[in-house]
């Protein structure tokens, strides 16, 4: 059975009761993993920049070579274009009209072959919205450059036990970070088709800084910090007081807790001091 699982900001309630279902084989409503507002916020792009480059890097993603031509569907062409769909006005919200949402997609696709970061013909057999596009040289360049400074970005890494003991721990290293402006990565939230290994390593090198619970004695959680630290990554260490810390790190810096309540002004303060 396919795990159909996406992101929403669905109540947690209603988040919960659709994976129950899932897991006892009702697949209507998928799988969801809920997104708090501001894991949103912190992600949705800022600037007509940020936009660019995450346009830039959805398209790599879905080009499978150089030179390909991909036909995005309408759905995905509008959110990777970053399309407003709504105009909201005094906490309520209207849907625009069709030509208003095909004149911004219009208009990002001018802008991107404008300046030469991607090709797609002046015109071809089809419909507006399965408009072939690629990227140019300038589109991979521009890419590469992106990839090259990921870690000058918001992503970070969570090295902790995962299982229902520690929801709570999760949830307030999750705002700690959130509350310094910056994303938490937790691998078992993360869409992939990748062994896990590769893929946690993956999001360990793309990350600007790993934060490590080390609580529970969890082996992983060691080796993710080391393999964090060879990288010359910054690692933040947190370990719930009393709990002996192996010999290798017990020196280090650590946040010691006693209550998981404490977690996130430590955290928040932490990362402004040593990484902003």
């Amino acid at each position: 059975m396919k795990e159909y699982r996406y992101f929403t900001t669905m109540s947690k309630e209603r988040c919960d009761e659709y994976k129950k279902n899932f897991e006892h084989g009702d697949v209507t409503h998928g799988h969801p993993v809920r997104l708090e507002n501001e894991n949103v916020e912190n992600w949705y792009p800022k600037t007509f920049a940020e936009k660019v480059d995450n346009i830039l890097l959805h398209l790599n993603s879905r080009i499978r070579h150089m030179g390909e031509y991909v036909k995005l569907p309408k759905e995905e062409m509008i959110s990777c274009l970053f399309v407003d769909r709504y105009d909201y006005k005094d906490g309520n919200h209207k849907k625009r009209t069709d030509d208003a949402i095909q004149a911004q997609m219009n208009y990002m696709i001018k802008f991107l072959v404008d300046r030469n970061y991607i090709l797609s013909p002046q015109s071809w057999n089809g419909g507006e919205n399965d408009r072939p596009i690629t990227l140019s040289p300038e589109g991979y360049a521009r890419v590469d450059a992106i990839q090259k400074n990921t870690a000058n970005g918001k992503n970070v890494l969570v090295a902790m036990k995962f299982g229902d003991d520690t929801k709570k721990l999760r949830e307030m290293i999750r705002q700690g970070i959130m509350s310094a402006g910056y994303v938490a990565i937790f691998i078992d939230e993360v869409e992939h088709n990748d062994f896990i290994t590769p893929e946690l390593l993956k999001y360990i090198r793309d990350s600007k800084f790993v934060v490590v619970d080390l609580s529970h004695q969890n082996n992983g959680a060691y080796f993710e910090e080391g393999y964090a630290m060879g990288l010359g990554k910054p690692v933040i260490q947190l370990c719930k007081k009393d709990v002996r810390l192996h010999f290798d790190i017990a020196q280090k810096n650590t946040i010691i807790w006693e209550t998981e309540e404490e977690i996130p002004e430590r955290l928040k303060n932490r990362i402004i001091a040593t990484i902003d």
